[in-house]
Protein backbone atom coordinates (compact mmCIF):
# COMPACT_ATOMS: atom_id res chain seq x y z
CA UNK A 1 0.00 0.00 0.00
CA UNK A 2 1.47 3.37 -1.01
CA UNK A 3 1.62 5.99 1.69
CA UNK A 4 1.71 9.73 1.30
CA UNK A 5 4.18 10.68 4.01
CA UNK A 6 3.42 13.89 5.82
CA UNK A 7 1.55 16.66 4.07
CA UNK A 8 2.22 17.39 0.44
CA UNK A 9 5.71 15.94 0.05
CA UNK A 10 5.22 14.82 -3.53
CA UNK A 11 3.89 18.23 -4.57
CA UNK A 12 6.98 19.81 -3.06
CA UNK A 13 9.19 17.34 -4.89
CA UNK A 14 7.44 18.10 -8.17
CA UNK A 15 7.98 21.82 -7.57
CA UNK A 16 11.71 21.12 -7.38
CA UNK A 17 11.83 19.30 -10.73
CA UNK A 18 15.03 19.86 -12.66
CA UNK A 19 14.65 19.44 -16.40
CA UNK A 20 17.48 19.21 -18.89
CA UNK A 21 16.47 20.60 -22.29
CA UNK A 22 19.06 20.23 -25.02
CA UNK A 23 19.60 23.42 -26.98
CA UNK A 24 17.20 25.48 -24.83
CA UNK A 25 19.52 27.19 -22.39
CA UNK A 26 19.43 30.50 -24.26
CA UNK A 27 17.16 32.34 -26.67
CA UNK A 28 13.37 32.59 -26.81
CA UNK A 29 11.03 29.71 -25.99
CA UNK A 30 10.82 27.52 -29.10
CA UNK A 31 7.78 26.77 -31.21
CA UNK A 32 8.65 23.39 -32.62
CA UNK A 33 7.59 19.83 -33.14
CA UNK A 34 8.88 17.90 -30.16
CA UNK A 35 11.72 15.55 -30.99
CA UNK A 36 11.14 11.87 -30.47
CA UNK A 37 7.35 12.01 -30.41
CA UNK A 38 5.56 8.75 -31.05
CA UNK A 39 2.75 9.44 -33.50
CA UNK A 40 0.13 6.79 -34.05
CA UNK A 41 -3.61 6.55 -34.49
CA UNK A 42 -5.82 7.49 -32.80
CA UNK A 43 -4.16 10.83 -32.09
CA UNK A 44 -4.23 11.99 -28.47
CA UNK A 45 -5.22 15.55 -29.40
CA UNK A 46 -8.47 15.81 -31.32
CA UNK A 47 -8.90 18.34 -34.13
CA UNK A 48 -9.52 21.70 -32.47
CA UNK A 49 -8.67 20.40 -29.02
CA UNK A 50 -5.53 21.47 -27.18
CA UNK A 51 -3.48 20.45 -24.19
CA UNK A 52 -2.53 23.56 -22.20
CA UNK A 53 0.37 23.56 -19.72
CA UNK A 54 1.39 26.26 -17.23
CA UNK A 55 5.16 26.00 -16.95
CA UNK A 56 8.41 27.84 -16.51
CA UNK A 57 10.15 28.40 -19.82
CA UNK A 58 13.70 27.22 -20.58
CA UNK A 59 14.95 30.64 -19.43
CA UNK A 60 12.81 30.77 -16.30
CA UNK A 61 9.94 32.96 -17.50
CA UNK A 62 6.52 31.49 -16.74
CA UNK A 63 3.80 31.12 -19.32
CA UNK A 64 1.18 29.03 -21.10
CA UNK A 65 2.18 26.34 -23.59
CA UNK A 66 -0.03 24.45 -26.03
CA UNK A 67 0.29 21.07 -27.74
CA UNK A 68 -1.58 21.13 -31.04
CA UNK A 69 -3.08 18.18 -32.99
CA UNK A 70 -0.01 18.19 -35.26
CA UNK A 71 2.29 17.77 -32.25
CA UNK A 72 3.75 21.26 -32.10
CA UNK A 73 4.49 22.88 -28.75
CA UNK A 74 3.69 26.58 -28.85
CA UNK A 75 4.44 29.26 -26.27
CA UNK A 76 1.06 31.03 -26.04
CA UNK A 77 1.45 33.80 -23.50
CA UNK A 78 3.68 35.08 -20.71
CA UNK A 79 2.05 34.77 -17.27
CA UNK A 80 4.91 35.69 -14.91
CA UNK A 81 2.84 35.71 -11.70
CA UNK A 82 0.58 32.72 -12.48
CA UNK A 83 0.40 30.00 -9.84
CA UNK A 84 -2.37 27.70 -11.14
CA UNK A 85 -4.63 26.95 -14.10
CA UNK A 86 -8.00 25.26 -14.43
CA UNK A 87 -10.83 24.82 -16.92
CA UNK A 88 -13.86 27.05 -17.26
CA UNK A 89 -16.99 26.30 -19.29
CA UNK A 90 -15.49 27.90 -22.41
CA UNK A 91 -11.83 28.40 -21.70
CA UNK A 92 -9.18 28.67 -19.07
CA UNK A 93 -8.84 30.11 -15.57
CA UNK A 94 -5.38 31.45 -14.73
CA UNK A 95 -4.64 32.46 -11.15
CA UNK A 96 -2.29 35.48 -11.01
CA UNK A 97 -1.38 38.19 -8.52
CA UNK A 98 -4.27 40.26 -9.92
CA UNK A 99 -6.93 37.60 -9.27
CA UNK A 100 -8.39 34.88 -11.45
CA UNK A 101 -8.08 35.57 -15.15
CA UNK A 102 -10.71 33.97 -17.38
CA UNK A 103 -9.35 33.41 -20.88
CA UNK A 104 -11.56 32.34 -23.77
CA UNK A 105 -10.58 29.19 -25.62
CA UNK A 106 -10.73 31.22 -28.85
CA UNK A 107 -7.96 33.54 -27.60
CA UNK A 108 -5.81 32.30 -24.75
CA UNK A 109 -3.21 35.00 -25.31
CA UNK A 110 -5.00 37.50 -23.03
CA UNK A 111 -7.63 37.52 -20.28
CA UNK A 112 -11.22 38.28 -21.23
CA UNK A 113 -12.07 39.16 -17.61
CA UNK A 114 -10.27 39.23 -14.26
CA UNK A 115 -12.13 38.35 -11.06
CA UNK A 116 -10.81 40.13 -7.98
CA UNK A 117 -11.07 37.84 -4.98
CA UNK A 118 -12.80 39.18 -1.87
CA UNK A 119 -11.79 37.13 1.16
CA UNK A 120 -14.15 36.55 4.06
CA UNK A 121 -11.83 36.82 7.05
CA UNK A 122 -8.06 36.82 6.75
CA UNK A 123 -6.54 36.19 3.35
CA UNK A 124 -4.35 33.06 3.39
CA UNK A 125 -0.63 33.73 3.20
CA UNK A 126 -0.09 30.70 0.96
CA UNK A 127 -0.54 31.10 -2.80
CA UNK A 128 -3.44 29.62 -4.76
CA UNK A 129 -2.06 26.46 -6.32
CA UNK A 130 -5.28 24.76 -7.45
CA UNK A 131 -8.41 26.07 -9.17
CA UNK A 132 -11.47 24.60 -10.86
CA UNK A 133 -14.68 26.18 -12.17
CA UNK A 134 -18.10 24.54 -12.08
CA UNK A 135 -20.55 24.80 -14.97
CA UNK A 136 -22.30 27.58 -13.04
CA UNK A 137 -18.99 29.45 -12.72
CA UNK A 138 -18.29 28.82 -9.05
CA UNK A 139 -14.56 28.66 -8.37
CA UNK A 140 -12.96 26.12 -6.03
CA UNK A 141 -9.53 27.13 -4.76
CA UNK A 142 -6.65 25.46 -2.92
CA UNK A 143 -4.04 27.52 -1.09
CA UNK A 144 -0.83 25.73 -0.10
CA UNK A 145 2.81 26.16 0.74
CA UNK A 146 5.33 23.98 2.57
CA UNK A 147 3.47 24.20 5.89
CA UNK A 148 -0.16 25.25 5.30
CA UNK A 149 -3.13 24.00 3.32
CA UNK A 150 -6.65 25.43 2.95
CA UNK A 151 -9.61 25.17 0.60
CA UNK A 152 -12.22 27.75 -0.39
CA UNK A 153 -15.10 28.42 -2.77
CA UNK A 154 -15.63 31.73 -4.59
CA UNK A 155 -19.01 32.97 -5.83
CA UNK A 156 -19.73 34.88 -9.01
CA UNK A 157 -18.93 38.18 -7.30
CA UNK A 158 -15.51 36.95 -6.18
CA UNK A 159 -16.42 36.54 -2.51
CA UNK A 160 -14.31 33.72 -1.10
CA UNK A 161 -15.44 31.59 1.83
CA UNK A 162 -13.37 28.90 3.51
CA UNK A 163 -14.48 25.34 2.82
CA UNK A 164 -15.33 23.20 5.81
CA UNK A 165 -14.69 20.41 6.29
CA UNK A 166 -11.60 20.13 4.13
CA UNK A 167 -8.40 18.08 4.13
CA UNK A 168 -5.70 19.17 6.56
CA UNK A 169 -3.18 17.09 4.64
CA UNK A 170 -3.15 16.30 0.95
CA UNK A 171 -0.49 14.53 -1.09
CA UNK A 172 -1.13 17.05 -3.87
CA UNK A 173 -3.26 20.21 -3.45
CA UNK A 174 -5.88 19.42 -6.11
CA UNK A 175 -9.60 20.21 -6.36
CA UNK A 176 -12.27 19.51 -8.98
CA UNK A 177 -16.05 19.93 -9.15
CA UNK A 178 -17.93 16.65 -9.55
CA UNK A 179 -21.14 18.67 -9.89
CA UNK A 180 -22.51 21.96 -8.52
CA UNK A 181 -22.56 20.66 -4.95
CA UNK A 182 -19.64 18.26 -4.61
CA UNK A 183 -15.87 18.63 -4.81
CA UNK A 184 -13.23 15.96 -5.35
CA UNK A 185 -10.00 16.33 -3.36
CA UNK A 186 -7.17 14.24 -1.93
CA UNK A 187 -7.08 13.53 1.79
CA UNK A 188 -4.96 11.33 4.04
CA UNK A 189 -6.39 8.86 6.55
CA UNK A 190 -5.12 8.19 10.06
CA UNK A 191 -2.46 5.89 8.60
CA UNK A 192 -1.22 8.72 6.32
CA UNK A 193 -2.52 6.94 3.23
CA UNK A 194 -3.65 9.27 0.45
CA UNK A 195 -7.19 8.65 -0.81
CA UNK A 196 -9.78 10.34 -3.01
CA UNK A 197 -12.39 12.20 -0.96
CA UNK A 198 -15.68 13.90 -1.82
CA UNK A 199 -16.78 17.10 -0.08
CA UNK A 200 -20.49 17.97 -0.06
CA UNK A 201 -20.36 21.77 0.01
CA UNK A 202 -23.95 22.27 1.23
CA UNK A 203 -24.08 19.41 3.73
CA UNK A 204 -20.58 20.16 5.05
CA UNK A 205 -19.43 16.55 4.90
CA UNK A 206 -16.29 14.89 3.59
CA UNK A 207 -16.11 11.17 2.82
CA UNK A 208 -13.28 9.10 1.45
CA UNK A 209 -14.15 7.56 -1.88
CA UNK A 210 -13.22 4.14 -3.21
CA UNK A 211 -10.63 1.50 -2.52
CA UNK A 212 -7.76 3.07 -4.49
CA UNK A 213 -5.04 4.08 -2.03
CA UNK A 214 -1.81 6.00 -2.35
CA UNK A 215 -3.27 8.44 -4.89
CA UNK A 216 -0.73 11.12 -5.76
CA UNK A 217 -2.56 13.12 -8.45
CA UNK A 218 -5.90 12.95 -10.27
CA UNK A 219 -7.79 14.69 -13.07
CA UNK A 220 -11.44 14.74 -14.13
CA UNK A 221 -12.75 14.81 -17.68
CA UNK A 222 -14.61 17.95 -18.71
CA UNK A 223 -17.94 16.12 -18.58
CA UNK A 224 -17.09 15.17 -14.95
CA UNK A 225 -17.86 11.49 -15.58
CA UNK A 226 -14.36 10.07 -15.94
CA UNK A 227 -11.27 10.26 -13.78
CA UNK A 228 -7.58 9.47 -14.08
CA UNK A 229 -5.50 8.86 -10.96
CA UNK A 230 -1.81 8.09 -10.47
CA UNK A 231 -0.22 6.26 -7.55
CA UNK A 232 3.44 5.50 -6.90
CA UNK A 233 3.31 2.45 -9.15
CA UNK A 234 0.50 2.84 -11.70
CA UNK A 235 -2.01 5.05 -13.50
CA UNK A 236 -5.73 4.30 -13.52
CA UNK A 237 -8.46 5.76 -15.75
CA UNK A 238 -12.14 5.14 -16.29
CA UNK A 239 -15.63 6.15 -15.17
CA UNK A 240 -15.59 7.97 -11.83
CA UNK A 241 -18.07 5.52 -10.31
CA UNK A 242 -15.72 2.65 -11.19
CA UNK A 243 -12.53 4.25 -9.86
CA UNK A 244 -14.39 5.46 -6.76
CA UNK A 245 -15.88 2.01 -6.17
CA UNK A 246 -14.91 -0.39 -3.43
CA UNK A 247 -12.75 -2.59 -5.66
CA UNK A 248 -9.54 -1.41 -7.29
CA UNK A 249 -9.67 -1.57 -11.12
CA UNK A 250 -6.80 -2.78 -13.26
CA UNK A 251 -4.27 -0.04 -14.11
CA UNK A 252 -3.92 1.24 -17.65
CA UNK A 253 -0.21 1.98 -17.12
CA UNK A 254 2.34 0.39 -14.79
CA UNK A 255 5.12 2.84 -13.93
CA UNK A 256 8.77 1.90 -14.27
CA UNK A 257 11.16 1.93 -11.33
CA UNK A 258 11.94 5.57 -10.50
CA UNK A 259 9.25 6.94 -12.82
CA UNK A 260 7.00 9.64 -11.35
CA UNK A 261 3.85 11.35 -12.58
CA UNK A 262 2.81 14.77 -11.25
CA UNK A 263 0.26 16.19 -13.68
CA UNK A 264 -2.66 14.56 -15.50
CA UNK A 265 -5.26 15.82 -17.99
CA UNK A 266 -8.28 14.12 -19.56
CA UNK A 267 -10.26 15.23 -22.60
CA UNK A 268 -13.99 15.93 -22.52
CA UNK A 269 -15.17 12.32 -22.66
CA UNK A 270 -12.32 10.70 -20.77
CA UNK A 271 -11.05 8.82 -23.84
CA UNK A 272 -7.70 10.62 -24.08
CA UNK A 273 -5.25 10.92 -21.21
CA UNK A 274 -2.11 13.05 -20.92
CA UNK A 275 0.48 12.79 -18.18
CA UNK A 276 3.72 14.59 -17.39
CA UNK A 277 6.28 12.03 -16.34
CA UNK A 278 9.99 11.88 -15.53
CA UNK A 279 12.59 9.86 -13.67
CA UNK A 280 13.97 10.60 -10.21
CA UNK A 281 17.76 10.93 -10.01
CA UNK A 282 19.91 10.05 -7.00
CA UNK A 283 19.91 13.70 -5.85
CA UNK A 284 16.09 13.82 -5.89
CA UNK A 285 15.80 15.89 -9.06
CA UNK A 286 13.52 14.79 -11.88
CA UNK A 287 14.86 14.62 -15.41
CA UNK A 288 13.88 13.20 -18.76
CA UNK A 289 10.47 14.85 -18.57
CA UNK A 290 8.05 13.75 -21.29
CA UNK A 291 4.39 14.33 -22.06
CA UNK A 292 2.84 10.91 -22.54
CA UNK A 293 -0.49 10.40 -24.28
CA UNK A 294 -2.89 7.45 -24.16
CA UNK A 295 -6.08 6.84 -26.12
CA UNK A 296 -8.87 4.46 -25.19
CA UNK A 297 -9.80 1.81 -27.73
CA UNK A 298 -12.75 -0.21 -26.53
CA UNK A 299 -11.81 -1.59 -23.13
CA UNK A 300 -8.06 -1.07 -23.55
CA UNK A 301 -5.70 1.92 -23.73
CA UNK A 302 -2.99 2.53 -26.32
CA UNK A 303 0.07 4.73 -25.87
CA UNK A 304 0.00 7.22 -28.74
CA UNK A 305 2.34 10.02 -27.68
CA UNK A 306 5.80 10.21 -26.11
CA UNK A 307 7.08 13.75 -26.40
CA UNK A 308 10.02 15.51 -24.74
CA UNK A 309 8.84 18.88 -23.43
CA UNK A 310 10.42 22.24 -24.40
CA UNK A 311 9.71 23.88 -21.02
CA UNK A 312 10.96 23.52 -17.45
CA UNK A 313 8.95 23.10 -14.24
CA UNK A 314 5.25 22.55 -14.96
CA UNK A 315 2.66 23.80 -12.47
CA UNK A 316 -0.39 22.16 -14.07
CA UNK A 317 -2.10 21.15 -17.28
CA UNK A 318 -5.62 20.91 -18.68
CA UNK A 319 -7.23 19.74 -21.89
CA UNK A 320 -9.49 22.19 -23.71
CA UNK A 321 -12.00 20.90 -26.25
CA UNK A 322 -12.69 22.76 -29.46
Amino acid sequence: MSKSGSGFGFAAAAAAVVVSIAGCSTGSPPTATTAGATLSQPTPVSAGGRLIVLADGPNGGRGLWSLSPDYHWTALADTPTATAIGRTADGLAVVTSAGVEVRKASDLSKPATVMTLKWVGKKPAAPIVGVDYSAACKAALVMADDTTLSYAVAGLDGTVAALTPAPTQSFSPLVAWLDEGRLLVLSTDNQQVSMLAVIDVAAHTMDQSGGLSGVRVFALSQDRRSIAAATETAVYAGPFLTIAGSSVPAPIVTLAEGQVVWALALDTSGSRLFLLSGSIAADGSVGGVHELGYARQGSSWQKVLDSAVPFGRALGQVYLAS
